[in-house]
């Protein structure tokens, strides 16, 4: 069974068909997005050039990525896109379309009683663990996408978990949400696995599970790595989803014009937190090697279901000397001037929360005078960077605040006095890396390897000194306090600056992570070298 996708594209004249030493499996990241996971995994291909990598990268449809933004390594051998979601036809003949469905309906009413992928589907949403029989489940690749949109037997087992898991909400909200959680599912579990020695995944959710049900078709290993938790960010999309706040998107889900009521939204809102952990349980369950950024996201993984035993740590690394080749080191002395430069890079959208920035200088400049520059891509998500410019405007902060496209690191450090960033979730960011690196102080939020990459991890890492100030969870008065404290005290600025790039030198440096991978890549029954064929 064959989902949405386009075919594996050779690269650069490489043979597709030949088994490759890795296997990537990328969701809604490389190569299509410029962020830190995917300048992470182009960095990483590119500095192993002897072995052969696949890329496999899941979208929820043809339209959302149109072109790859990275000119591919030329050890990439194919690229293959995955699509969750199949575009309705276009036309206005409704009563065609329901004709064709009714004809679907009668075509699986009474086959597919049986299907173990079905089966799978149910212990993932009734269940709280995750092992080996689950994964034989959802690799049996005997459901089809029309036996599961129009069998009776998916019908049934929908009545069923909506009586379970959500008895008080409307049964027509419940079906919508159920079809728009399982239906990539489905459709990604009859993809065809590349060849590969190794299949690896840079997240749970819909590419971890696909990545794990592949290693388990195949026999071959599965690598899982996190940067940011996956469920969590997810938990916070929901949280503050418009389709769960009784607003008119939620028309989208419900097929109504009206809203979703209050115990509804939060069984379902529920439903979906309880999907995603069960995907990551089962990406967990298979995987070889779980890695995070932080000791913090580790505890998180093992919290989730990960065998302690498999997690470990690998921090990133940057190539200090190159870095400071291009961007060059911090004078000796900060630079007492006015206004002091405050930059952002990132993103911009929800989850990096660049409205408490924005809050937070307006309430700094109570107490210094601040030049602004959010810089990064505005493509992912346009009505949040539409709010954000509003919100500068209401502020009165259009000759502080600028926003600017994302551009080479040379042309932003040495531009900026001090990093901010107020994220509700981070792995282990790029930008405190770079701005470490660069002599730059930072105020960052307390999330993901934040604290770690400004105060340390170990003992002796401690003993190097602050290199920024961490900050609680959307607390726009304490970043202003941050960033304020920094701006108004020159040699602060400086001791903390030395002691980033101390850090750095000492604790992330990009052979050790490369290494490390080249290690774990090589950890399987099979040497990569050796390539796979798919079972």
């Amino acid at each position: 069974m064959i989902p949405t996708r386009s075919e594996p594209a050779p690269v650069d004249g490489q043979n597709a068909t030949a088994p490759a030493d890795v296997c990537l499996v990328l969701e809604g990241t490389y190569p299509y997005v410029k962020g830190g996971v995917s300048a992470w995994v182009h960095d990483l291909i590119a500095s192993l050039p002897d072995l052969r990598f696949a890329l496999v990268h899941v979208a929820p449809d043809r339209g959302t990525y149109t072109r790859s933004v990275y000119s591919l390594p030329a050890n990439v051998v194919s690229l293959t896109d995955l699509y969750c979601r199949e575009p309705l036809a276009r036309g206005n003949d409704a009563a065609a379309l329901v004709r064709a469905a009714r004809a679907e309906r009668r075509r699986h009413a009474d086959v597919l009683r049986s299907s173990r992928v079905l089966h799978g589907i149910r212990r993932l949403h009734l269940e709280d663990h995750a092992d080996s029989s689950l994964l034989d489940d959802l690799a049996a690749d005997d459901l089809s996408v029309g036996a599961f949109l129009h069998g009776r037997a998916s019908f049934e087992l929908m009545t069923e978990l909506c009586e379970r898991l959500a008895p008080d909400a409307s049964f027509l909200d419940f079906f919508w949400h159920f079809r728009s959680m399982n239906m990539p599912l489905v459709r990604l579990l009859g993809a065809e696995p590349p060849a590969a020695a190794t299949y690896h995944a840079l997240c749970t959710g819909y590419a971890g599970i696909l990545a794990a049900v592949w290693s388990h078709r195949t026999g071959r290993p599965f690598l899982l790595t996190e940067h940011g938790i996956y469920t969590r960010e997810r938990k916070l999309e929901l949280d503050q989803a418009a389709w769960f706040r009784g607003t008119r998107d939620s028309r989208r889900w419900n097929g109504t014009d009206g809203a979703i009521d209050s115990a509804t939204a939060s069984a379902l809102r529920k439903m979906w937190v309880q999907f995603f952990r069960a995907l990551a349980r089962c990406a967990y369950t298979r995987a070889s090697s779980v890695v995070s950024l932080s000791d913090g996201s580790r505890k998180r993984q093992i919290a989730d279901g990960a065998p302690a035993g498999r997690t470990l740590v690998v921090p990133n690394g940057i190539d200090l000397e190159e870095f400071q080749s291009r961007v060059g080191g911090r004078p000796s002395q900060a630079a007492e001037r006015s206004p002091v430069r405050v930059g952002f890079v990132g993103r911009l959208v929800p989850i990096k929360d660049v409205v408490t920035l924005i809050r937070a200088c307006f309430l700094a400049l109570r107490a210094v005078e601040l030049d602004v520059r959010i810089i990064g891509p505005i493509e992912e998500d346009p009505r949040y960077v539409r709010r954000c410019r509003r919100l500068v405007a209401k502020l009165g902060l259009a000759d502080v605040i600028r926003f600017e496209e994302a551009r080479p690191i040379e042309r932003i450090y040495p531009a900026i006095d001090i990093v901010v960033l107020t994220s509700f979730s981070e792995g282990q960011p790029l930008v405190i890396l770079e701005a470490n690196a660069a002599g730059i102080p930072v105020v960052a939020s307390d999330v993901g390897a934040c604290r770690d990459l400004l105060e340390g991890r170990t003992g002796a890492d401690r003993r190097i000194g602050p290199s920024g100030i961490v900050t609680r969870l959307a607390a726009p008065e304490e970043t202003a306090a941050a960033i304020a404290r920094l701006a108004l005290d020159p040699e602060l600025r400086r001791l903390m600056g030395a002691a980033g790039q101390r850090r750095v030198a000492v604790y992330y440096r990009k052979n050790a992570t490369v290494s490390t991978y080249r290690a774990l890549y090589r950890a399987g029954p099979w040497p990569a070298s050796a390539g796979a064929s798919s079972a």
